[in-house]
């Protein structure tokens, strides 16, 4: 008699260990160069998770603008540029990595969230310009 994991098994293993990398890829904030790198749809919302869960060297790479040479496709070069923007007035606010962290805990977290449970994500690079700098504007160290 042999002793093994059946197919069903090994393919639920499988699945298993996709989910949490892509659980550690969302929670780092590369979330849409992860989908991207894999030929996948990139959601509208994905770009958010780039800002609310990037870590300040990433935040800072995407500032400088030879970090964007060869980033994106056709489809996503916009994006791209869009958060690169974005990055550099988060960082113009908070240059710090605990002011950073605050804002991410108080407003970029929080508007992840919003974006996803109404589930109205910004349909152009510039909405997703606004949508974040509207909720910056808000914020009380702004």
């Amino acid at each position: 008699m042999r002793w093994g994991l059946s197919k069903c098994d090994r393919d639920s293993r499988a699945r298993g260990r996709d989910l949490i990398r892509e659980c550690e890829v969302y929670l780092s904030g590369h979330y849409a160069e992860y989908l991207e790198t894999r030929n996948r749809n990139v959601p509208n919302w994905a770009w958010i998770n780039l800002l609310a869960h990037g870590g300040p060297e990433q935040l800072r790479s995407l500032v400088h603008e030879n970090s964007l040479y060869g980033r994106g496709g056709i489809g996503t070069s916009a994006w791209w540029q869009a958060v690169a923007f974005l990055a550099g007035e988060i960082l113009s606010q908070q240059d710090d990595d605990g002011g950073l962290d605050e804002l991410r805990r108080s407003v970029l977290v929080p508007l992840e969230l919003n974006v996803l449970a109404a589930g109205c994500q910004p349909q152009r690079p510039g909405d997703l310009v606004r949508t974040v700098l509207d909720a910056l504007d808000q914020h009380p160290s702004s």
